[in-house]
């Protein structure tokens, strides 16, 4: 498909891919303001979705494309690296900027844990229906057990907790759904397995129901009432989430050139905003939750813009194309 590579004329394109995304979100926060879904529902949902909705969506994903464009060692190598080097600034800028010993660990995570499995994906699959989800899983597979290793270290680091969680993440990680499920399509797919067509829709069922879902769960569990006050550590990190993390990414493509469309879809994960799963981390080890809730909220407000310009300018500049 080509278009006009003006930016002004790809931003509604580039709106088409990203509205309807927090379009969903906006409807969770307001039917959980006028109380037609409660916290009750959105953890029932959240729990259906993470055990259920995305292993079959990454199963089904895995299973059914070619192992060869699966695996790819420089989507992996751009996401990682784009992880880690997000990880070492925001650490230093923590320890210049963060006064509270105890609030540098949620600086830090809230700058590079980014929402890949839900609000990524959903970019992906509205970004490139054919083979977005496909071209993010393995990276994504690589980056959920990056962001647990790096958290556990982080958050211990700045609360003063004893290391021995490590083991226990690493079990976590073995046992995730999202890791199972992805482990299983790969396998399926080495040896030929071929999926039946009532299975195959039946997962079609499901995935088109999960992300909706996962989305409106987003938006409800969002409290603005936190918004109040002390605003620039969050602001801080968002920039950190939404702006620094594709910033690196687009450098990094200069150096590792890949499809354009893959990176496409390595931009939409990297600039996605911080994950919820980075504040019921904080909440557990009994850090600052208020800090990690207002990072999750100012980065996913700001995140529809960032990602609606940010996709239309590389497109523009050729660097990521379109579906």
């Amino acid at each position: 498909m080509e278009y006009n590579q003006n930016i002004f004329s790809l931003l509604p394109i580039a709106l088409q891919i990203t509205a309807p995304i927090f379009i969903l979100i906006t409807l969770g926060t307001w039917l959980f303001h006028i109380k037609f879904i409660n916290k009750e529902f959105i953890r029932i949902s959240s729990k259906f979705i993470f055990n259920i909705g995305l292993p079959i969506i990454l199963f089904t994903s895995t299973a059914s494309h070619d192992f060869k464009q699966l695996i790819n060692v420089s989507h992996i190598v751009l996401i990682l690296s784009t992880t880690l080097i997000v990880f070492i600034i925001s650490h230093y800028t923590a320890c210049k900027f963060i006064g509270a010993e105890r609030d540098k660990g949620v600086f830090v995570q809230g700058a590079f844990r980014g929402n890949l499995i839900i609000v990524g994906l959903a970019l992906c699959a509205n970004a490139y229906p054919d083979k977005g989800i496909a071209i993010a899983t393995i990276p994504t597979a690589a980056t959920i057990i990056i962001y647990n290793l790096l958290s556990i270290f982080t958050l211990n680091n700045s609360l003063n907790k004893q290391s021995g969680s490590i083991k226990k993440n690493i079990q976590d990680i073995i046992k995730n759904p999202l890791i199972i499920g992805i482990t299983a399509g790969l396998v399926a797919n080495l040896i030929g397995f071929t999926t039946p067509d009532l299975i195959l829709q039946s997962n079609q069922y499901i995935a088109q129901m999960t992300l909706p879902l996962a989305l409106i769960a987003i938006g409800g569990s969002l409290n603005f009432q936190q918004l109040k006050q002390n605003l620039k550590p969050a602001l801080m990190a968002s920039f950190g989430k939404i702006i620094l993390s594709p910033l690196i990414l687009v450098i990094l493509l200069f150096i590792i050139p890949i499809d354009p469309k893959a990176a496409g879809v390595l931009f939409l994960l990297t600039a996605s905003p911080t994950a919820t799963a980075s504040l019921i981390m904080v909440e557990a080890m009994r850090g600052n939750a208020d800090l990690a809730a207002k990072i999750v909220i100012l980065s996913t407000l700001i995140s529809l813009i960032t990602v609606t310009i940010g996709f239309a300018l590389l497109v523009s500049t050729g660097l990521i194309a379109i579906s």
